[in-house]
């Protein structure tokens, strides 16, 4: 379905992001990865990784112009962190899986057998070209629209510690990173009455532990065995 978009797909494209563009080929190009590109250069002229370098310099500045108007009373300190929190690759690879848009991410044949469509970093660089495509069709304002139409929940979730302390998502990101592999979890144990559980979780790296940690409920335990395995790394 992604080497061939048609103009029924492109409209849901476009519905998904909420925004229509006047330039249909920017979409394209947003949603085309060099090695499509390599492949097909007959019929395809641009690649996204342009575009990514755009769309990661607007989506910060957008996030960083929403958190200061939002969160008067914050320190640069804790904005850096709000701001982290955000842009960062597990969250916007987390966003993409949420919209439904890796399905239309135009790759090739070596990329498609190797799995990259479910990279959280090739979904992330493809986000933040779509990005990047709304502001060069649209401008600034287009692009300040339809990030914070997609971002706010996440940005209100920043005024909760829980929103800040997202120890689940740093460490996917730097699993990714360094090893390309997703943090998987497991309930090692479990005690307690029913109103006071207490649970033990094991985060796993491939087939090895990377930490532990125990909570009142699974995400907490999740969220402190996450913390234990990012200090280790």
């Amino acid at each position: 379905m992604s080497d061939h978009l048609d103009q029924e797909a492109l409209k849901g494209i476009e519905a998904t992001l909420g925004y229509s563009f006047r330039t249909p080929t920017l979409l394209l190009d947003a949603l085309t990865r060099r090695s499509f590109w390599h492949e097909n250069r007959d019929v395809c002229q641009e690649h996204n990784e342009r575009l990514e370098f755009l769309g990661d310099a607007v989506l910060g500045l957008v996030i960083a112009d929403v958190l200061y108007r939002d969160f008067p009373e914050d320190e640069e300190g804790e904005l850096q962190k709000k701001r982290g929190s955000l842009v960062n690759r597990a969250a916007l690879a987390q966003l993409m899986r949420h919209l439904s848009l890796a399905r239309y991410i135009r790759m090739g044949r070596g990329d498609e057998l190797s799995g990259c469509r479910e990279r959280d970093s090739i979904l992330a660089d493809t986000l933040e070209a779509l990005i990047a495509a709304v502001y060069l069709d649209g401008g600034f304002d287009a692009a300040r629209r339809m990030i914070e139409s997609h971002f706010y929940p996440l940005i209100e979730r920043c005024a909760t510690k829980d929103g800040l302390d997202d120890c689940k998502s740093s460490l996917q990101e730097k699993a990714q990173a360094q090893f390309g592999i997703t943090p998987t979890y497991e309930v090692v144990e479990q005690w307690g009455e029913e109103h006071q559980k207490v649970f033990y979780v094991a985060v796993y790296l491939g087939d090895q532990v990377a930490g532990f940690g125990t909570g009142r409920n699974k995400r907490e335990a999740a969220q402190n065995a996450a913390r234990q395995a990012l200090a280790k790394l």
